[in-house]
């Protein structure tokens, strides 16, 4: 437990130490002990520490009140700093014993028809403010669904929408509110791995799910037993792209992100490439704010290469393909950007040609892929991309989840842990979870091409 930062102070007569509460959520009785360590007594000698237990009830929310203090020094004239400090220290035990009873409350008993509701940590302003609206578009129309169907257990399901800006100084009290709102059953983001990994404590802590849908990187489920992902990891991806790329080019250039993202896909990318006898004959990263990459797309070329490979956004993979085009007057194949609608539409003619791996491609002729399009179309009136689907598909696994094993904190945590239980989605059609890695088992990728503004199966 952690103290309000304004009351962790200790009088400057007095150090207190050793603070410890033991508390059962369902008591309200509770034991503390506090060592009071003074500097000086009033005849200049150190005083020693001065242990305290105490014990308080907080009976019907009434406040805290001390039953237990040590006895006072009948030689002392005055007040000594050891007993002030005490009392300080009383006062701060107090607040922690408020804080303690707040966080434990309960909030009403949810009725037949109240909402289930999940948190979501989104980028919905900043430089990735793109993806949130492409989880937002998802997340919409999987409630539209989820909903008509008769929710969870016939509660309808709602979502509490944090801004991240995707920064992990964010995320964290992100995190702590969510975890702090008992209505809150699971949570899902953040966008990138690096976000979600600087809040994963906090849920661990709580034992609310964190499904990280987007976040690539090994280490994102690392973090405890309730971190979950339907996102495959970079060294699977990076891999299957790797693989992709060999069919075409022996002698590549590689740029990426300047990120702990970018430089993980890099470390991939490069192994899979060696594992296939790809030459890596040149490799820079670049910020994510840059808007001149020519610099490094002209050491790409002038290094005698068969293609270049681009691992980061969509933005900035339109942005390099472009420059590529337009600027550094290099033609040859490019593997890069994303499968969003921003990227076919900043990259425009420039993108014809482009492959990159994927999960989904609207064209794909599938009847359940089919079916998604075209709800998509009908309430947006564009062409579903991958951030769409991954949204989609991560509140169905979720609501799926809350129906198996109840729409609590628990529940759902529970019917996740359950190696035989089998979730539909866009990507993987049927799969289960490893309960070791909490990542769907045996999903695959599809070589896409981008033809005429649209990514469809590389045939």
């Amino acid at each position: 437990m952690t103290l309000p930062a304004a009351l962790a102070v200790a009088p400057s007569a007095a150090a207190i130490t050793n603070a410890t509460v033991a508390s059962t959520p369902a008591i309200t009785t509770q034991d503390v002990t506090i060592n009071i360590v003074g500097t000086k007594s009033t005849a200049g000698r150190p005083l020693p520490a001065s242990p305290a237990r105490l014990r308080w009830s907080q009976p019907d929310g009434t406040p805290p009140r001390p039953v237990a203090l040590p006895p006072a020094n009948p030689r002392r004239s005055r007040p000594s700093r050891a007993v002030f400090g005490l009392v300080v220290a009383l006062g701060l035990v107090a607040a922690l014993a408020a804080c303690s009873a707040s966080s434990t409350t309960p909030s009403p008993a949810a009725t037949a028809d109240s909402p289930v509701y999940f948190g979501v940590s989104a980028p919905l302003t900043g430089q990735n403010a793109e993806y949130g609206r492409l989880w937002r578009q998802g997340f919409e129309l999987a409630l539209k669904q989820v909903n008509a169907d008769g929710g969870v257990n016939g509660r309808p399901v709602e979502l509490k929408w944090e801004d991240s800006q995707t920064d992990p100084k964010q995320t964290v009290p992100i995190a702590q509110k969510f975890v702090d709102d008992s209505e809150v059953v699971a949570e899902l983001g953040d966008f990138s791995s690096t976000a979600s990994m600087a809040a994963s404590p906090v849920y661990q802590r709580a034992g609310l799910v964190q499904f990280g849908f987007t976040n690539s990187s090994p280490d994102f489920t690392k973090g405890g037993d309730h971190m979950w992902s339907t996102s495959l990891t970079q060294t699977y991806l990076q891999d299957f792209n790797a693989g992709v790329v060999a069919k075409y080019a022996k002698r590549v250039a590689v740029i990426y992100l300047q990120t702990d993202w970018g430089k993980s896909a890099f470390d991939a990318f490069s192994a899979g490439a060696s594992r296939r006898g790809i030459e890596i004959v040149y490799s820079s990263a670049f910020q994510a704010d840059a808007t001149d990459l020519s610099p490094i797309l002209i050491n790409a070329r002038d290094a005698g290469l068969d293609a270049i490979v681009h691992l980061g956004y969509g933005p900035d993979g339109a942005l390099a393909v472009n420059q590529l085009r337009d600027k550094v007057g290099w033609a040859g194949q490019f593997f890069g950007g994303q499968n969003t609608p921003e990227f076919l539409e900043l990259a425009g003619a420039n993108g014809e040609g482009d492959i990159i791996p994927g999960a989904f491609a609207a064209a794909n002729p599938d009847p359940d892929v089919q079916a998604f399009v075209a709800r998509f179309r009908a309430e947006y009136g564009e062409e579903p991309g991958d951030f769409n689907v991954y949204a989609y598909d991560a509140l169905n696994i979720l609501a799926a989840a809350a129906r198996a094993g109840g729409p609590t904190r628990e529940g759902i945590f529970q019917a996740l842990s359950d190696a035989d239980a089998v979730y539909e989605s866009i990507q993987f059609k049927s799969f289960s979870f490893d309960q070791e890695t909490r990542r769907p088992v045996d999903a695959g990728q599809l070589e896409l091409i981008d033809r005429d503004g649209e990514f469809v199966v590389n045939s």
